[in-house]
């Protein structure tokens, strides 16, 4: 049998070449992105994360929570709320350049869809605005990092607007393959923000395709550590 690196290089191969002509949102909602197959595929080789909780009771002074919205296939109601290609490296990352540090984190499960990709469905962003606060609230010594992918960024971007001054009690945002990547993240200094894209991704540029390039933010979970190391 290939390793499973490989059958991922060749899936990658053939979805270059399969990509369909851009058709509207109308018609892309109704007959779902064309790559969900696919991820299909890349869950069942790479398994997700269960669900991930936390409380406050869990936490003491110091200790940094990790609040996320990673859900990566967008019609699919997964037993994850962190996703499977990016949280994961991300969350390993922070534990490495963090030693001796307790770590938790915190799963925003919410509908992903394709229709609340298409239309920047809100309600994932209340729904990380409403934990920020309680957190803020039971856990005020705790550091707060915000992270998301894909859909995700939507969720961070509305929770951030949503959050007003509340925001300032979160230390450090990262964001990966950021639709919404040419606006800035409200109420937080810039320089605590880490919007990573890269080039020919779509999604980033508001588009509907998944490409290769959407699928490889794992390579960038080390600097993104060190971003988050650095400012918690």
């Amino acid at each position: 049998m290939l390793p499973a690196q490989y059958i991922v290089n060749a899936i990658l191969c053939t979805v270059v070449a399969a990509a369909p002509a851009l058709v509207d949102q109308e018609h892309a909602t109704k007959r779902g992105v064309f790559m969900n197959s696919f991820m299909g595929l890349i869950l069942n080789i790479f398994p997700v994360n269960t669900l991930v909780t936390t409380t406050c009771g869990s936490l003491t002074t110091g200790q940094l929570l990790l609040s996320t919205v990673f859900n990566l296939d967008t019609t699919r109601d997964s037993s994850s709320n962190v996703g499977a290609l990016v949280g994961p490296p991300l969350f390993k990352a922070i534990a490495e350049k963090l030693p001796g540090k307790s770590i938790n984190v915190q799963g925003v499960k919410y509908p992903a869809s394709v229709e609340g990709y298409l239309g920047a469905d809100g309600a994932s962003g209340k729904k990380m605005a409403e934990l920020v606060k309680s957190t803020s609230s039971s856990c005020p010594d705790t550091k707060i990092v915000l992270g998301g992918y894909s859909q995700g960024g939507y969720a961070i971007h509305h929770a951030a607007s949503a959050l007003g001054d509340t925001m300032s009690n979160v230390s450090a945002v990262v964001i990966f393959g950021d639709p919404m990547s040419g606006e800035a993240v409200s109420n937080i200094d810039a320089a605590n923000v880490r919007i990573v894209c890269h080039d020919g991704d779509d999604i980033c540029k508001q588009g509907i395709f998944i490409m290769p390039q959407h699928l490889t933010y794992a390579n960038d979970a080390a600097a993104s550590a060190d971003f988050i190391a650095a400012r918690v």
